[in-house]
Order: structure tokens, then C-alpha cells, then sequence
């Protein structure tokens, strides 16, 4: 057989092009006409194949046939259980949900902090909806999802509207508290040192201040030094 394009001769495992040079310089000859295949992809196709074009690549038809055929227990790998499918498009509706929510919707969890990327759940269950509109679909991270999960039943979307933020553990409380002491300390030592500063200024001594402000002779001696002066100025 020979090349469709340049009529040389053909090996073995080339059907109609000896090369992808001549292929696409046929393409560019031939009068081609656009088509819309089933999986929504728009491709352009020579026109004398058009009436008989089903599928835009030979990967596509593969699909279907495997979707149509081979699903379930028509699979020779099936081995029981029940097969989930959520519609031909269901992988690229996931990456959407997980780029507009990019956290879990429940906590905040990121998917670095979950440890892979955030499931996506249904709201109302998929066999009540038999849909996958966007406005039913949350990005959860595993936990929540495992939490949310109504195995079939009606419900999960009135617990993941609520969204429950998880209470702080006593460590945390604990280390609020301590900060907000430390802080409230911290101030009252700074009006102290502006009231010793003030009675120094006004001649009283060191015994006089330190009766006033409640603090012993050593304490308001040290406030009284240049770097304690240029902390409170």
C-alpha cells in the first residue's frame, strides 16, 4: 500500500500516512466541516466522514463503550458491591468545586493539611438529585465528609448549612487566658512606671514613690534608669 498523500510505500504498522507530516498536510487539503462529539468536545472532521463521525477521537469511543458495556457487573473485574457513578463529567466537576472552595467548608482544613486533595460531597444525595449542579456540591475534607455522609438518606445538607466550627481544646483556652494576663500585666507595670516618672520629676525620693505606687526602693530605682525612661516615653 502507499501513502494517501505522497504515494510512498506504507510498513507495516501505518494504515493510510507514511508519516504525521503528510497526514496533517491532508488534513489541511481536505475540506473538513466542525463536530460536536457527545462527551462536549468541538473538533473539526473531513467532510466525507461526517454522516458516519460518532466520536471525536478513537479514546472517547473507548470510553463509552467501556461505560455502556463494561460497567458494573458487565465488567470482568467486577467483584461485587455496588458500583458508584456519578455521570460521564463527574471528574471535571469535581476539579471545579475544588477550585472554588479551595478549604473544607465545614472547619477550614486545607488539602495540605488533610493529607490529599478534598472529597466533594452531594447535598442531597445523588440518587435522590440524579444531578450534579454546583450549587449541591461542598468541598469537605475526609472527617467532616465522613461526618456528613447520610449513607442515602436525606439530611446532610441542613448539617453542612449549619457550619459547625469545632470548639477550641483546653490548651488553646489556656494559652488565651495566660496571653491575656501577660498583657494586662504588662499594661498596669507601664502606668506604674508613668506614675513614678511623674513623682521623681516632681522631687518626691525614692521612699516617697515607692509608698505611693507600691512597689519596693529597688524596683522603682530601676524604672527610674534611662532605659526604663525611653520604654515609657
Amino acid at each position: 500500500m502507499e501513502c494517501a498523500f505522497c504515494g510512498r510505500p506504507l510498513k507495516l504498522n501505518q494504515r493510510r500516512w507514511c508519516s504525521k507530516r503528510c497526514n496533517n498536510a491532508w488534513r489541511s487539503i481536505v475540506p473538513s466541516k466542525p463536530f460536536h462529539c457527545r462527551c462536549g468536545r468541538d473538533v473539526l472532521v473531513p467532510a466525507g466522514a461526517y454522516s458516519s463521525r460518532k466520536y471525536c477521537t478513537r479514546s472517547c469511543a473507548t470510553a463509552t463503550y467501556n461505560h455502556l458495556h463494561l460497567h458494573g457487573e458487565r465488567n470482568g473485574r467486577w467483584r461485587g458491591g455496588r458500583a458508584l457513578y456519578y455521570g460521564i463529567d463527574w471528574k471535571k466537576i469535581k476539579i471545579q468545586v475544588r477550585e472554588r472552595d479551595r478549604v473544607c467548608r465545614t472547619c477550614g482544613m486545607t488539602p495540605e493539611e488533610n493529607g490529599r486533595a478534598l472529597d466533594v460531597h452531594h447535598l442531597d444525595p445523588f440518587r435522590f438529585s440524579k444531578g450534579n449542579s454546583l450549587d449541591n456540591l461542598v468541598a469537605l475534607c475526609r472527617s467532616c465528609h465522613m461526618r456528613a455522609d447520610d449513607h442515602g438518606r436525606k439530611g446532610s445538607a441542613r448539617w453542612v448549612k449549619q457550619l459547625r466550627v469545632k470548639p477550641p481544646t483546653k490548651r488553646q483556652i489556656r494559652s488565651f487566658q495566660q496571653k491575656v494576663r501577660s498583657v494586662g500585666a504588662t499594661k498596669r507595670r507601664r502606668e506604674l512606671q508613668r506614675q513614678a516618672l511623674a513623682l521623681s520629676a516632681a522631687g518626691c525620693s525614692l521612699r516617697q514613690i515607692a509608698q505611693a505606687v507600691g512597689v519596693s526602693h529597688q524596683t522603682v530605682s530601676n524604672w527610674l534608669s534611662g532605659a526604663v525612661r525611653r520604654l515609657v516615653s
